[in-house]
């Protein structure tokens, strides 16, 4: 079980979380968030991005996983660009050298 507040892992039976020390009788596990959070953090890692920054204190899980979607995407997007420059001077250097 997961603290709604701060996102800290709880014991079953805790009434007041450790960290942020707020009452704890609503807590959430973090399977109820759906992967969609991430997934929208992957596509569009902006929006990811803006949903991590102003809701990391209000819902932490959501958070968290849009963030790691967005931190993923940007990766992928640059390893992506970086592969596509890389085939593309590989392929106008075998046409150049043909020639």
């Amino acid at each position: 079980m997961y603290c709604i507040y701060c996102g800290n892992p709880l014991a079953d039976q805790a009434a007041v979380c450790v960290r942020c020390g707020r009452a704890v009788s609503k807590v959430r596990s973090e399977g109820n968030v759906s992967c969609g959070w991430w997934w929208l953090g992957f596509l569009i890692p902006l929006a990811g991005l803006l949903i991590f920054i102003f809701s990391h204190d209000t819902e932490p899980v959501k958070a968290k996983k849009a963030g790691w979607g967005a931190l993923i995407g940007a990766i992928a997007s640059v390893a992506l660009v970086v592969l596509c420059y890389v085939l593309l001077f590989a392929f106008a250097f075998m046409i150049g050298t043909a020639y």
